[in-house]
């Protein structure tokens, strides 16, 4: 075993120059070869400079040769001689504590102080995880991989992360790949996934194709049409927003004042001790009781003038009430689901637990999907924040095409989903609920999010905003990782953050079985024809009907 990072066979510079964030050298040697393996001075390799102030592990950032000119004594006076100089520019990463890797220099390297490469198994001796002692790892590398990564389960899911990638990247292989490892390494993970596409399912034993017993058995797949939200768990905002209520009326105090009465009455009917009523309790309310409650005021009141907010209350409400796309909301009124209830089945609380809940929200116009993933974040962030103990069921929300529903710019239609997971985003760690946010848009998502994320799965980038977004959110001794971003494999990302031992390309282990996301294959499709058993008429019929299921 490796036990020194400075081997003599692998020296090949001195440094020059040293700043806060990046180191210069001139490199004696651009290739090096040890125990049979050449290292060569390539953008990403690792680097130890190693002097009397420790050692300090670098990443080489830039590689270049750059000519000098020299004054040469000659025979017949004097001549100008041009050299090649080797320079090679590395960021600092940390330095090595008792051979183990950590974050941070006590010191800097000094001018003069000798660098060496970092063999692959250096590499693994200052990352190296020993499962049986470090039981918050797991590994997100196939077996076959010389360079096994671990990542911190703790640090993944508490601190938030994001995964970014362009579409066609391996973004959703490589959530479906992270969420896979993690069931087959615990027991009892607790994840909600917003399912954007219906693609996930496939994932995790939901197809007869590649079906997969263990997958399935522990996770929850609700299709979008068995989907709820009833509005009585909405809080007064939320309500407001839902049904297009107007706020610069006296509407909201009349609807504050109702929506109350009728709580305070059914508690008093189900004789609930000991409870504070006001129009956020997540209490059942007949909406069709408000609408007359909101009729037989107006008919109290004397003037046309007066009468006027509570028409426009009664017509709004009616309109929400009766549109199918909000279908989603009114569609348990008769079994009038209390949030207990309501918990057992959106985070698999019931007898018979799942741990991962997929919620399809395929079938829901976009603006109506901001409203879902908004309201539930709240609930789910509302149910850790009146859990005294934060461990009892730690929670982590996954949230697929997040651009679509926190984007960066303010917009009241995404008022309710956007304030309410840059709550969680800001407050969620400390209440034992976190963020995986998945996008392939990063600069159209929230910085306020995006900031918070403490670890940063980045795949392949190729647009410029989206880059120089990446470059704003890593450290500055990571920054110029992001140029090579463009011209990463499919699957293969850079890693750094908290979850991570040391900053590195990682290639994640291939889901089994796949999600429904796939490229589409126009060749055989334009080379065969439609299939003989496709009809137009059942494809009109699941359009009017709002029904993917076939």
């Amino acid at each position: 075993m490796t036990t020194t990072l400075r081997e003599q066979a692998l020296k090949f510079g001195r440094i020059k120059e040293v700043d806060g964030s990046s180191i210069i050298l001139h490199a004696e040697f651009l290739e090096r070869e040890f125990e049979a393996v050449k290292h060569c001075a390539e953008v990403g390799a690792y680097v130890n400079c190693g002097g009397a102030h420790g050692n300090t592990i670098c990443t080489i950032s830039k590689v270049q040769i750059t000519e000098v000119e020299k004054t040469k004594r000659a025979t017949d006076g004097f001549e100008i001689v041009r050299e090649e100089r080797k320079v090679v520019t590395l960021s600092i990463l940390g330095c090595a504590v008792a051979g183990k890797f950590s974050r941070g220099v006590k010191r800097l390297p000094t001018i003069n102080c000798e660098t060496y490469f970092l063999s692959s198994n250096q590499v693994n001796q200052l990352i190296g995880i020993d499962i049986e002692e470090d039981q918050e790892h797991f590994c997100v590398t196939d077996e076959s991989d010389d360079n096994q990564t671990y990542l911190n389960l703790d640090k993944l899911m508490g601190r938030h992360t994001a995964i970014l990638g362009t579409t066609g990247s391996g973004k959703s292989c490589t959530v479906a790949s992270i969420v896979q490892s993690i069931l087959s390494s615990y027991e009892c993970p607790r994840m909600l996934f917003f399912d954007i596409h219906n693609e996930y399912p496939s994932a995790f034993g939901y197809n007869e194709d590649t079906p997969n017993t263990n997958f399935k058995n522990r996770t929850n797949a609700i299709p979008w049409n068995d989907f709820t939200l009833p509005y009585w768990f909405l809080d007064l905002e939320e309500f407001i927003g839902v049904y297009n209520l107007d706020l610069g009326s006296n509407q909201k105090a009349i609807i504050k004042k109702l929506i109350t009465k009728l709580k305070v009455a059914e508690v008093k009917k189900q004789d609930i001790k000991k409870i504070v009523v006001s129009a956020d309790t997540p209490v059942f309310f007949n909406i069709d009781t408000l609408v007359s409650e909101i009729d037989e005021e107006k008919e109290s009141q004397s003037t046309a003038a007066k009468k006027a907010p509570y028409e426009s209350l009664t017509l709004k409400l009616q309109a929400i009430r009766q549109d199918t796309r909000y279908s989603f909301l009114h569609s348990k009124i008769d079994s009038e689901t209390s949030i207990a209830e309501y918990f057992e089945f959106i985070l698999g609380l019931a007898k018979n637990e799942s741990y991962l809940n997929i919620l399809d929200l395929s079938g829901l116009p976009a603006e109506v999907r901001a409203v879902c993933v908004g309201v539930i974040s709240r609930l789910c962030f509302d149910f850790k924040y009146w859990d005294l103990d934060p461990e009892n069921i730690p929670l982590n929300l996954i949230l697929e095409e997040a651009h679509t529903y926190i984007p960066e710019d303010s917009d009241l239609k995404f008022n309710i989903s956007k304030e309410r997971v840059e709550r969680i985003a800001k407050e969620g760690r400390k209440y034992g609920i976190g963020l995986t946010v998945v996008t392939q848009r990063p600069s159209n998502v929230s910085t306020t999010v995006l900031s918070q994320c403490g670890t940063y799965i980045a795949l392949r980038l190729t647009n410029d905003l989206d880059q120089n977004k990446i470059k704003r959110l890593l450290p500055d001794t990571l920054a110029g990782q992001v140029d090579f971003l463009p011209s990463l494999r499919d699957g293969e990302a850079f890693v750094s953050g908290d979850s991570i031992n040391l900053p590195r390309k990682v290639q994640f282990r291939v889901p089994n079985p796949m999600p429904r996301s796939n490229d589409v294959r126009y060749h055989k499709s334009w080379t065969i024809g439609k299939p003989s058993n496709f009809s137009l008429k059942e494809l009109v019929d699941s359009w009017h009907k709002q029904d993917k299921s076939k």
